[in-house]
């Protein structure tokens, strides 16, 4: 404690006026030594570099999913394979119970996007004395009709892709032993998507949840089915992602060369 001379107050050894009468205690003025800014200095730079890293992580993978986008689909936006022969002597070729489910919530934040997911099957027939029927039909409707009559199920087709690979191995099918099928499939009513031609035929289908079929028949019924095809997939979100993911490692990036600017302003 400092006693003021000029009242006798008592005060603090630091005081340089007395708080009682305001005499001046002391001409030297103690200053407080600023607080190393090191440390903080080192985190500001640590967790500006992190952000740098990420944004470019996500731009990165923004632009490698756009270019994708833009490289390798068609006009339509599709990812189309490369055309593939198939030819069998039964009466149907028929990919079984394709599989589609998703959480309620997912679907429908992804239908407000733009969709989920988008095919597209092109066929063209080899045989041009008979028309090329494609379809898709849930398994529940069209599992008496399909299961009750001979049919090659593919189990494996490396299809590749149109702009880079044709594809490899040959298309592999299980044979189903059955009967003719009762009537024509082009009489039949429970078809989701279908489509005949005698030359190109082509059909889209955009799939909800569930189990289908997709099957490829001879219009008029009849055994032997010999015709070129080619799959496209279409993820309408997908080019979403690719901006989504762009404009978040920009804004990321800026808040990351802000901080090291300010940083190395104020040392």
């Amino acid at each position: 404690m400092v006693k003021c001379t000029n009242c006798g107050e008592e005060n603090r050894k630091e005081a340089i006026f007395c708080r009682k009468c305001g005499e001046q205690l002391q001409t030297s003025v103690y200053i407080k030594q600023k607080e190393p800014e090191g440390v903080i200095h080192i985190g500001a730079v640590i967790l500006s570099v992190v952000l740098l890293i990420a944004a470019f992580g996500l731009v990165m993978g923004g632009t490698s999913i756009r270019s994708i986008q833009e490289l390798m689909t068609d006009e339509e936006g599709y990812l189309t394979s490369a055309t593939k022969q198939v030819k069998v002597s039964s009466y149907a070729i028929v990919v079984d119970e394709l599989d589609f489910h998703m959480d309620p919530v997912a679907w429908r934040f992804l239908q407000r996007r733009g969709g989920f997911l988008s095919f597209k099957l092109t066929t063209e027939n080899n045989n041009s004395d008979k028309d090329i029927f494609i379809g898709v039909a849930r398994v529940e409707d069209a599992y008496e009709y399909i299961e009750s009559m001979e049919y090659h199920e593919i189990t494996e087709m490396n299809i590749g892709w149109e702009r880079f690979d044709s594809g490899s191995t040959e298309t592999q099918y299980i044979l189903h032993q059955g009967d003719p099928p009762t009537i024509p499939p082009t009489e039949q009513n429970f078809w989701i998507v279908q489509g005949r031609s005698s030359g190109t035929n082509s059909i889209t289908w955009d799939p909800e949840s569930g189990n289908y079929y997709l099957v490829m028949m001879n219009a008029d019924g009849s055994s032997a089915i010999s015709a070129d095809i080619k799959i496209g997939v279409q993820m309408p979100f997908f080019a979403g992602i690719g901006n989504i993911m762009l404009s978040t490692g920009f804004v990321l990036g800026a808040f990351g060369a802000i901080m090291i600017y300010l940083t190395i302003r104020r040392n």
